[in-house]
């Protein structure tokens, strides 16, 4: 065993010979109404934890609960958009398993094969490297406003858009710029994922608010009081280890704590490397920016 549970990383990871085994599994409820659209975004959203340790996947298997009422054309559709993203990242599927559950939830398990000598953990990161984001932040906040009627369909899209990008060729031109540590933006929100970097690296992350991108209505959305179950409890687990040095809006400190799906990589890369790195991502349609340095000191975020 490489990688296992105790450093939470996004997957675990075991040698087998020359190469590293990437093993992870994840599923989530609906993300908008179309079912092959659902399908796609779950399916990058669990492939995405094998590209933030810097592999490849291999293969995979549906995870699928489904409610006995769903109307018989919803499950195919599901799995057909499963099916379009695993081509699209050339992984193949050998099956998967199915239960009859209250609430529609659809993922994959996913094994993923890596250079051990490049893995992409959330110790690598080092005093003075440059942290790039590969996606905006507000997913929570936009898809429960649109299952609330609180955002029409044209407000969601450019959060459904980008949880689509599969972060295959983030986590390429990462390792092409010689990233050193990796994380995927997911359920714990920025704040709780880049806590995550700073304790097993030992490092200070300092994040600039204003640098971070946002999806639009976000904000607006935060002020007229929606929000998302697990905010509060990612607010509870990362907030001690978060120093603010500005006064920061209620909506503006809800970004930090949005629980994301499908979201984008915290990449560490060398300060000599990540504007090559970014306008990489950039050229290829990533809204990516830089958006902190990591610092000697004892781990902790610090906002600037």
């Amino acid at each position: 065993m490489l990688v296992g549970p105790q450093t939470e990383d996004d997957a675990g990871v075991f040698r087998l010979g020359s190469h590293a085994l990437v093993a992870t599994v994840d599923f989530i409820p609906p993300v908008g109404d179309d079912a092959r659209r659902f399908g796609r975004i779950a399916a990058a959203n669990s492939m995405s934890d094998v590209w933030a340790m810097g592999g490849e996947p291999l293969f995979a298997l549906n995870v699928c609960a489904f409610p006995p009422d769903l109307p018989e054309e919803v499950p195919g559709e599901i799995l057909a958009g499963g099916l379009g993203a695993l081509r699209d990242a050339g992984c193949a599927l050998l099956g998967g398993h199915s239960v009859r559950d209250p609430e529609l939830k659809y993922g994959l398990a996913v094994v993923g094969r890596a250079d051990p000598e490049r893995l992409l953990t959330n110790a690598g990161v080092r005093a003075g490297d440059r942290l790039v984001l590969t996606k905006p932040l507000g997913t929570g906040v936009l898809v429960n406003a649109f299952k609330y009627d609180r955002l029409d369909a044209a407000g969601l899209e450019p959060a459904l858009a980008e949880m689509e990008r599969l972060n295959r060729d983030a986590a390429r031109l990462a390792l092409a710029h010689g990233a050193r540590a990796a994380t995927d933006v997911t359920g714990f929100g920025l704040a709780g994922h880049a806590w995550n970097l700073a304790r097993e690296s030992r490092v200070r992350l300092e994040l600039r608010f204003d640098a971070l991108p946002v999806h639009p209505g976000f904000f607006e959305l935060v002020r007229a009081g929606v929000s998302t179950g697990c905010t509060p409890r990612n607010l509870a687990h990362a907030a001690p280890h978060v120093e603010s040095r500005q006064a920061l809006a209620p909506e503006q400190e809800e970004l930090l704590y949005d629980p994301q799906t499908s979201g984008g990589l915290l990449l560490a890369l060398p300060a000599e490397r990540a504007a090559a790195c970014l306008a990489a991502l950039l050229a290829s349609g990533h809204r990516a920016a830089e958006i902190g340095v990591a610092r000697p000191g004892p781990p902790g975020l610090a906002l600037a």
